[in-house]
């Protein structure tokens, strides 16, 4: 963010003034006999999730900061998310770094709780409303869940299939980096209209191709090729009355990549077509119902969407910030997902903000004499738009997190 950096006590005041917003942000996991349950915390104070980070002076020192922060462990006790302002390492700039754990909140959530503590946008009225309405029931429960278990299964048999996967001359060091880029929203719109496609499909179709041109040469072994490689789609199972209930309301399913697909333009299309039949409204019916078959069936499910496959990558697929975000009188112009590495070499999330689209690449420094993959990505959406003949007067940006 452009300008002086405020004081601690003023990025306090604007979330703890902010809170009523989005009251689940005040909410906390707790026992109650067998049941695990979200409820309200006892003696929630706003001002104790907002800390501050001063650094160095230097065009490292925030880089450092946030990556520390990425392994930074959120209290267990208390409502799991928390903002760092982070300043110090220059006059004239300061980041505002917010994390949530993922069981207390998944994209949507995520997108809804910034414009809660930053939207220059008055609050909108249905948020507490739509709080109250949302109860523990199972809205889907009254589903038939053949579907479900159909679905479930053949979705395990799909991931018997062998999955690319390839070796880094590293072990892993369990430390994590963040590198990201931009480029034009505009860009990603146009080049799937250009082929029957949406712009989280772009979105892919460039992550293959820049992996294609990040993996190390001998990584993958000779007899992986032909394998495909898949990404954990994920898919909101959020029913309209749950928008602002706490919780993680993600699914996820495995698509294929067409990552040996010597034609961009072709793989844009064959992801197009994989995705359409699973991310239809009656998908998410299906994999909601999931939730109404026995608990160990439903754990076990969720057990094997959160392993990830060797091979199959992890991505956020392509989330939207609509509005416009501030810190006081400080506009923020720039947002730049961040995401926790879970013994992965790297996963990647996309967002969508004032007209520019950024991916965040979050990696194991064992990957970090490799390349810079949110470069290559930036790179291949730019190829993608040529290739579709597209004006291309906007350039793209590789910036700092």
């Amino acid at each position: 963010m452009k300008g002086r950096s405020p004081e601690l006590s003023q990025v306090q005041e604007q979330i703890a003034s902010r809170i009523e917003r989005m009251p689940t942000l005040a909410c906390t996991v707790a026992r109650r006999g067998r049941r695990t349950l979200w409820e309200a915390a006892p003696a929630f104070d706003p001002y104790d999730h907002v800390h501050e980070v001063r650094t160095s002076e230097g065009p490292t020192a925030l880089d450092e900061a946030v990556d520390a922060l990425l392994g930074t462990p959120l209290d267990d006790m208390a409502p799991r998310w928390g903002v760092w302002l982070i300043h110090g390492y220059s006059d004239s700039e300061y980041v505002l770094f917010y994390r949530a754990h993922h069981a207390a909140q998944d994209g949507q959530a995520m997108m809804d709780a910034l414009r809660a503590l930053f939207s220059t946008e008055p609050p909108a009225s249905s948020a507490r409303a739509a709080l109250a309405v949302a109860t523990a029931r199972r809205f889907w429960k009254q589903r038939i869940p053949v579907r479900a278990i159909a679905w479930t299964l053949a979705d395990a048999v799909k991931s018997l299939r062998a999955s690319l996967s390839w070796s880094t001359r590293h072990d892993l060091s369990g430390e994590a980096r963040v590198v990201s880029a931009a480029v034009p929203e505009a860009w990603l719109r146009a080049t799937g209209r250009a082929l029957g496609a949406s712009s989280n499909d772009v979105c892919l179709a460039a992550l293959a191709e820049a992996v294609r041109g990040w993996l190390p040469t001998g990584s993958i072994a000779p007899g992986q090729r032909g394998r495909e490689l898949y990404v954990h789609l994920p898919i909101s199972t959020r029913a309209p009355e749950e928008r602002f209930t706490v919780g993680n309301r993600l699914s996820a399913v495995r698509i294929p990549l067409s990552f040996w697909e010597e034609s961009p333009t072709a793989r844009v299309a064959a992801i197009a077509r994989a995705i359409r039949p699973v991310t239809t409204e009656g998908m998410r019916r299906v994999l909601r119902a999931q939730t109404g078959l026995p608990e160990w069936l439903v754990y076990q499910i969720f057990r094997r969407v959160a392993a990830k496959t060797e091979g199959t990558l992890a991505t956020s697929g392509l989330m939207r910030l609509p509005g416009r975000l501030a810190m006081g009188e400080d506009p923020i112009e720039t947002v730049v997902p961040t995401t926790f590495l879970d013994k992965d070499l790297f996963e990647m999330a996309f967002l969508a903000y004032k007209g520019q689209v950024v991916v965040s690449v979050t990696f194991d420094r064992a990957a970090e004499e490799v390349g810079n993959l949110a470069a290559l990505w930036a790179d291949a959406v730019e190829r993608l738009h040529e290739d579709v003949g597209l004006d291309m007067s906007t350039p793209a940006t590789v910036q700092a997190p």
